[in-house]
């Protein structure tokens, strides 16, 4: 009995959670779309692309604050488990590193120059991609390795922007454990 009206709960709570991430998750979606576009049709000497994405990866981390401000504040409240909650934290996390990780291949396959560390040079996009979502994890995670550097003052912008975010997750996500331990 008791795992049927668990697996009742469930099917709200993962509604809302998508129902309440869909727009940074559209908003990503979006601009990494428009990144292939751009890779592939612009002539990247005559745009300032590397501003393009920096001030990309900026819209992107305000509106990925503001959702976790506001929409997922109102969904943990109505979290009653540690399950629940990580679900939660799970999705803005791998929502924010895909984000980073696609801003620094742009950056790359427009810059070769704008990170040092990339031992083998590749055109494909999904190459580089595998190599700048490892690097996003190791900053996000605050551990560095240093095996890939931001070299240009945009990549350092973008990996900036990615390490406040990571530590406001991790105070959003300290902050709200409480209230989880509190309804339980």
């Amino acid at each position: 009995m008791s795992d049927n009206m668990n697996k009742i709960q469930e099917k709200p709570f993962i509604k809302a959670l998508f129902g309440k991430t869909v727009l940074p998750v559209f908003t990503i979606i979006g601009i990494s779309l428009l990144y292939v576009a751009l890779m592939s049709t612009i002539d990247h000497s005559s745009w300032p692309f590397h501003i393009i994405i920096a001030v990309a990866a900026l819209g992107k981390t305000i509106v990925i604050t503001l959702t976790t401000l506001k929409k997922l504040s109102d969904l943990i409240t109505i979290c009653h488990s540690i399950k629940r909650l990580l679900w939660v934290f799970g999705l803005i996390l791998m929502i924010s590193v895909f984000s980073f990780a696609t801003d620094y291949t742009c950056l790359y396959q427009f810059d070769h120059m704008a990170f040092e560390g990339m031992s083998v040079h590749s055109n494909s996009y999904v190459y580089n991609l595998f190599h700048f979502f490892y690097f996003s994890v190791i900053t996000f995670s605050t551990v560095g390795y240093g095996d890939i550097a931001p070299i240009s003052e945009a990549a350092r912008f973008v990996v900036m922007l990615e390490i406040f975010l990571s530590f406001f997750l991790v105070v959003f996500a300290f902050a709200n454990i409480k209230k989880i331990h509190l309804n339980e």
